[in-house]
């Protein structure tokens, strides 16, 4: 290709066929030879008289419509679509939107064909954004159940277990959650101290709990988004009908006696905008400010401000002048979970606080409680939601959603403190069933099926 760039330099005063056959062919035989040989079959080549592997077809769009596909879930204008069509790159515009309409049907054909077989359906609400108004809708995927048995899908015997059913509990959780932040807080003083960053760590890793199996992948069958809103018990009803009965065709009989797990729940980043905007500022991150921040961006800025603080708290709690004379002192793995158990008790557990209420009283009777260092409550506060957004991340990076369950019951709580019923009764409803109400081998099913939830 070196000894084609002398030759291509300069302005293209002929068509670029001719340009191509007398400069750049004789110049590289080799490769013109292999690329009309992967162009073209041999069928092809014989019987192929008036066209050939230059010339386009629409029985050749491997590249032209996936990239066309590519091009109109960025945001490409149709004029943008248009003028790379004649450049033969794309598929036309109105060829877009009849091979938009196939697809739709093909993938709908598909979840008709799953939809008789064990599966999950998860739906949510939508907001598309146009040049005229946003239109809100709700958008539904099944998931296809991995080695789902029929036999383990029948609604009775759920029903059977929710007349005997027990309180649930998270100690359990709680115990492997708890280990999983100490060697976040680890990991975080071993990525950041130089003087430690050939600790050994085959002793600090974090424990798996149901990791999913290397290469799986859950397979999804995307539905038709519909206008309704599900916002409302009665939305939500409308949405089920329209999945099962107008979409996938299905018949109320066939719905009698079986159990389909139906998800609806969504984790976001809490809300530490407000309070985070000066140190934003700081950062220089002051797009982070506004009312839609990217969300890539934001994550990082979070786990940076992260890392300050538990370096911080390394540096007070052990025990030397400095880190480079802790590391120097050569700590063990068991000193290092030792120190990172007392941070999280010091630096990420707040401690409760008597009601506004309570206060007045004990003032008007003359009793003094100690005061209170509000700045370093907050900072434990950020600092415990910090390193809840951490696990959650990490643990839906790694794939295991055992990891992710032991979380769902300490979520729950934070977001009843702050007033989040819905979110915190979707998932205590959830876990409910999974613990109580579910069969082990309908929760085992869907367990093997949502390991990448």
């Amino acid at each position: 290709m070196d000894a084609v760039k002398e030759n291509l330099q300069g302005t293209l005063d002929s068509d670029l066929n001719s340009m191509m056959r007398d400069t750049v062919v004789p110049k590289v035989p080799v490769l013109q030879s292999i690329l009309r040989r992967a162009a073209q079959t041999d069928r092809a080549v014989a019987k192929n008289k008036i066209k050939d592997c230059s010339t386009r077809s629409h029985h050749s769009l491997f590249l032209a419509a996936p990239f066309t596909l590519f091009l109109w879930t960025n945001g490409a204008s149709r004029q943008t679509n248009e003028a790379l069509y004649k450049c033969g790159l794309c598929i036309s515009f109105t060829s877009l939107l009849t091979l938009l309409e196939k697809l739709a049907a093909r993938c709908l054909e598909h979840a008709r064909q799953l939809v008789r077989r064990p599966h999950v359906m998860c739906y949510d609400n939508i907001n598309i954004s146009t040049s005229i108004f946003v239109q809100s809708g709700t958008f539904a995927i099944l998931y296809e159940v991995r080695n789902g048995n029929p036999d383990y899908m029948h609604l009775s015997p759920m029903l059977n277990r929710a007349l005997h059913a027990t309180e649930i509990s998270f100690s359990s959780d709680m115990h492997s959650f708890q280990y999983q932040l100490r060697i976040h807080v680890i990991e975080i003083l071993l990525d950041n101290c130089s003087n430690l960053s050939d600790y050994d760590r085959s002793a600090l890793r974090h424990g798996e709990r149901r990791k999913m199996p290397r290469g799986y992948r859950t397979k999804q069958f995307p539905l038709r988004t519909s206008t309704i809103d599900e916002s409302s018990i009665t939305g939500n009803i409308a949405v089920i009908n329209d999945v099962y009965i107008n979409q996938l065709q299905m018949k109320h009989h066939e719905l009698s006696d079986r159990a389909i797990p139906i998800i609806q729940l969504g984790f976001g980043l809490f809300h530490l905008f407000g309070s985070l905007s000066y140190f934003f500022t700081l950062l220089d991150r002051t797009r982070l400010g506004c009312e839609h921040p990217d969300y890539h961006t934001l994550l990082a800025t979070l786990m940076q401000i992260l890392q300050g603080i538990i370096m911080n708290a390394w540096r007070k709690e052990c025990g030397h002048v400095s880190l480079a004379v802790f590391a120097s002192s050569d700590p063990t793995a068991d000193k290092l979970l030792e120190i990172a158990d007392k941070i999280l008790i010091t630096h990420a557990t707040p401690v409760h606080e008597p009601s506004k209420k309570k206060r007045n009283h004990a003032t008007l009777f003359g009793m003094h409680s100690e005061p209170t260092d509000t700045a370093h409550h907050n900072l434990q506060l950020l600092t415990r939601d910090l390193l809840y957004v951490l696990e959650l991340t990490s643990a839906i990076s790694h794939g295991d959603w055992g990891r992710i369950k032991d979380i769902l019951g300490n979520l729950a709580m934070i977001f009843c403190g702050a007033g989040s019923n819905n979110y915190c009764s979707k998932i205590l409803h959830f876990l409910f069933n999974l613990k109580k109400i579910w069969t082990p081998e309908f929760a085992c099913s869907f367990i093997f099926t949502f390991e990448l939830f």
